[in-house]
Parts: structure tokens; sequence; C-alpha cells
């Protein structure tokens, strides 16, 4: 399988969270304040079979996270003294703390209390009207704490509060805050195209730019960056249900592996924190850094996250997840997915020179589909999109070019419906989307086409271009067509062999693609295109002049405030 060695090149993994290194302790376990750095085929036979011959042996998983109190009580005692300073602020001489949690440097925490109980709105002017980013908070309230996010780097903001009382008097203070500049390495964006009103974009929404490995950030429209975190990041950068930011970093922005998970917000407040063995850590390419939990969480229904991880055997890697305890960290599930392939797949898959390792699967995303308590994965190095029962682990079906399975697991594969199907290559991202045709026998599916063969498909076409690609799968019949795709029309130019992403964006019906590795990883660039047959480019960011390693891994579009975190944000809680 001469083919598998094209796969081994590159792709960063990396994962999870938000780490700084600052005085909430992001990270030492001795709550020290860390220096400041810039830097086969065994199928089960029943579900509850699977289950209990598994069930000791999950519990033994050898690197579960360990939840990280020491965090949690730093930044305790950094509310506290927030808390004690603000004492007796005035609407008119507010206090105001310009990155409070010492991980968000584009936000300030502005606290005033009112003699009346009153409604507070506040807005950071942008360059432009269509760019003030804007919050109203719901309650009236005489003690206001309001997390301010979306402030320009370097740059002297202008910021106003409205306050409303309950009798209809209202009041209202401007004042200044003036930021630190952006990080020096830190890429350059050029915007191509926005056309706005097609872009359909919600107030505080941004574009967000998810590294490999370095500065997660978001800018507007206009291309100013006005959100970033100071501690590197991995991968994983994605909402949670209830509005909270999943992050993985690390202690030390200097440190050589990505060790910590945090859940957080916008302007930094952690809500949970663990630590990340690094006793199983393996890094994508020589020169990066290395992490345990390495490209996608998936958040399930009970809260829990499903994290893609090493197993840390010393023989493969990327292969395996666990669904972890979102309050303990304690690991619930095991799914390794050596157990649901033949032997010969894994076994025999060539080592990779850098460390040794079998990198068979390369697991590179992970969903969960509440439909039928599924999930649905992808494999770069298998060339493969599969969906797998959670409870049973049992295969449901294969999307990937017919050609190397064996019969057994034939009879698993999705068959295109015309001559000219394109099955995926090196795919990443793969993302449920609405059902469209409103046939519950259907799922309609988005993911990002590398279009680069690794271990099975088309090499005629491979490496000529990337692509997002809808396709529609029958899950009765196993058959499958390609509702919508776009890509090809960019050729060349925007062919990129590792990471990238597809999202649809419901509101605008758009897909915002990632093309992350072009030009031999010398750009990243975001192309969001209309999602019918004109496939009309309506915004077209490049990214250029960044590490080694930082080129865009995924991107998304979120509101810094989502009608959910900012309204519950309490310091001391």
């Amino acid at each position: 399988m001469n083919k598998k060695n094209i796969g081994i090149m590159i792709f960063i993994g990396f994962a999870v969270v938000f780490v700084i290194t600052a005085v909430v302790f992001w990270g030492n376990d001795n709550g020290e304040i860390p220096e400041e750095s810039i830097e086969t085929q065994n199928q089960p036979d029943t579900a509850d079979t699977k289950s209990e011959q598994r069930a000791e042996e999950e519990m033994d998983y050898n690197f579960p996270p360990e939840k990280a109190e020491n965090i949690l009580v730093a930044q305790e005692e950094l509310e506290a003294g927030i808390l004690a300073a603000s004492e007796g602020s005035s609407l008119n001489n507010p206090y105001v703390n310009i990155d409070p949690y010492n991980r968000s440097p584009l936000s300030a925490l502005v606290i005033f209390d009112t003699e009346e109980a009153a409604q507070v709105s506040f807005t950071v002017k942008g360059k432009d009207d269509a760019s003030d980013i804007s919050k109203t908070m719901t309650e009236y309230r005489t003690h206001h704490e309001l997390p301010v996010v979306g402030l320009y780097p370097g740059y002297t903001n202008i910021v106003e509060i409205t306050a409303e009382t309950e009798s209809g008097e209202t009041l209202a203070h401007t004042f200044t805050l003036t930021t630190k500049d952006l990080p020096e390495e830190m890429p350059t964006i050029e915007i191509k195209k926005a056309q706005t009103e097609k872009m359909k974009l919600g107030e505080s929404e941004l574009t967000f730019y998810i590294p490999s490995t370095r500065y997660a950030f978001a800018f507007d429209a206009n291309g100013d960056v006005r959100w970033y975190g100071s501690g590197f990041n991995s991968h994983v950068l994605q909402e949670l249900d209830d509005g909270n930011l999943l992050y993985l970093g690390k202690d030390s922005n200097s440190g050589s592996a990505y060790n910590r998970l945090f859940e957080t917000t916008y302007i930094g407040k952690v809500h949970n924190a663990f630590k990340i063995s690094e006793k199983a850590a393996e890094r994508e390419a020589e020169g990066l850094d290395s992490t345990l939990i390495h490209h996608d969480v998936a958040e399930l229904p009970s809260g829990n996250l499903l994290l893609t991880v090493n197993d840390g055997s010393g023989v493969y890697m990327e292969d395996m997840m666990i669904e972890m305890d979102r309050e303990t960290g304690e690991v619930v599930k095991v799914i390794d997915l050596k157990e649901l392939f033949p032997k010969e797949v894994y076994e025999e898959y060539e080592k990779r020179e850098d460390n040794g390792l079998k990198d068979w699967f390369h697991q590179n995303s992970v969903v969960y589909d509440e439909n039928d308590d599924s999930i649905i994965i992808s494999g770069r190095h298998q060339d493969t999109v599969m969906k797998i029962d959670y409870h049973t682990e049992e295969i449901k079906w294969i999307l990937a070019h017919p050609e190397g399975w064996n019969e057994e697991m034939k009879r698993y594969l999705v068959e295109g419906e015309s001559e000219d199907f394109k099955y995926p290559a090196a795919q990443h991202d793969a993302t449920i989307l609405p059902d469209f045709d409103d046939d519950p026998g259907t799922i309609d599916l988005l993911l990002f086409d590398n279009n680069t063969v690794v271990t099975r498909g088309d090499e005629s076409i491979s490496e000529q271009y990337s692509a997002g690609t809808h396709y529609r799968i029958n899950e009765e019949t196993q058959d499958a067509e390609i509702v919508w795709t776009y890509g090809k029309e960019l050729g060349e130019d925007y062919f990129t062999n590792i990471i990238s992403s597809a999202r649809y964006q419901e509101d605008s019906d758009t897909v915002l693609l990632d093309f992350g590795h072009t030009d031999g990883g010398e750009r990243s660039s975001f192309v969001e295109v209309t999602h019918d047959e004109e496939s009309e480019i309506v915004f077209e960011a490049e990214m250029i002049n960044f590490r080694k390693g930082a080129w865009a891994y995924r991107s998304s579009r979120n509101s810094l405030y989502n009608d959910q975190w900012a309204e519950r944000f309490t310091l001391g809680e």
C-alpha cells in the first residue's frame, strides 16, 4: 500500500482550549505563576455484550484528564480582589479592568452601581457604523458587571454605556480604552471581498481563525482583529451548548505540549479546567508541539465530551476516542477504532519515520447524530467517513472509495448514484446539515474534501483541487448523491493537502470554506459561497505571514455575545 506514505507528511493535529501565562494560573498545578511568554474486524455480537465485555477495560484507560481545581481557586481569589477594588463605583466613574483574566486581551470588565434598578446597554464603537459591537443585558439591576469584548488592538477604543431605569430615566457615559498591539507573529489579513448583506452577519458576529497551533483569533468584515486568546491554542475552539468555549491550550506558550483543556468564555473567565496527560502526547511533524487530544471534540446530549485521543500504546496513534465526564474528567467510555477494522488494515500500515508509530486512521473529526444516537467520524488516512452506533459501536455505513475493502467491510459501503460520483479523499470536518429534503431516511452531510488520495481513491484527479461537498446519503438503501460542491472551480491555487473545513451558515444559506494549507502552507484562505447552483463568492479573506504550523485548521462564524454566557456572567460564581 505505497499510497499510505502520502498521508504521513504533515497534518498538524492538536486540540482544545485556552491557556494563558498570567495571574489566573492557566496552568501550573502547584499554583505558581508561569513565566510570561509570547511564545477487525471484531464486530460485537450485541450492544449489551459489547458494553459488558469492555466495561472494566474502559475504566482502566491510562490517560484520563485530571480536574485542575487550583486554576478555579486562583480565579476566585482574583475575582474577590476585583470586587473589593470596584466597590462604590458609579456609572460616571466606573471600575474598568482591561483583560481582567489575562487570557483575552481585547476585552474589559466594567463595574458600577446605580441607585435605581436599570437595564444596561453598551457598545464598542467600530471604525465604521457596521463594525459596532453591542450588548444589552436583559435584567434590571442596581449592581452591574459588564463583560465588554470586541475591542480593537493597539487602538484607543470608544465605549458607550446607557442605563435605562424602570421608571424610564436614561443615564449615559462614554469613555475610552487603549489596548496593546497584537503579537508580532499574528498573520496578515487581507479582505478580498465582503458582501455583508449576503453574509447576513448578526450583531457581534466575527470570523474565527482556529489554528493548528499558536494564537486563535477572530476578525470583522474589514479584516480587523476584534478578539484573540493570548494563550496558544490547537485545533479545538468551539462553542458549547451553554455558550461557553472549549479551548485546548498549554501551561505556558513556551511549553512543548498542549496539556490543558479549558471551558471558558470570550472575556477569559474559566468555568472548568483539566490537565491533559503528556505521557501519550504525540506530534504531527518534526518541530511541532505534541498533544494527547489531537483534532476534535463532540459535545454529547449528557453534556459529556467525546475526545479524539492517542491510545498511548507506543504502536498506534490517533485512532481512539474517550467520553469524558464534563465535571470530573472521569473516562466513562472508550472507543478503539482498531476493533472496527480488519487487523491487516492497521497492523500492516507503514510506520511513520519520525516517531515509529502507525498513523493508520488519523481521525480528524467527530460529530454526534441525535436522530439515532450515533457518531460520524472522518479518518484521513483511510480516505473514509463512517457512521457508528454510539451504544453498540457497530458500523452503520462507510462513505469511501470501494477500492481495497475486504468482503466483510464492503457491506457497509455507500454507493454513489452516478458514474462521476466523487468519493472524498483525505477529507476533514464532516458535519451534519439540516434535513433539506425532509426525508427521515436520508442524512445531509457536509465535509471538506482535500482530494489527495492516501489509501484509496481516484488518483487521476488527486491534488488537482480541494472542495467543500454536500452529500446526501440514503441510510436505508446505502446510496449517495452529491447535492452541492464548490472548489474545483478554483483549481490548484486553492488545493490544500492537509487541514481545512467547511461550515454551513444557516441564516445566509452559505458555506464558509477554509482552504487552510495552500501554496505549500504559505497561505490560508477563507471563502464563503452561496449554497446553490451559482455558488457566488460573498466573502474571501486571505491570511499570510504566519509562523510555520500556525495555518488555519478550521474557520467558523461565531457571535461574541451569543445571548448565553454574558447574561450569566457574575463575579464570584
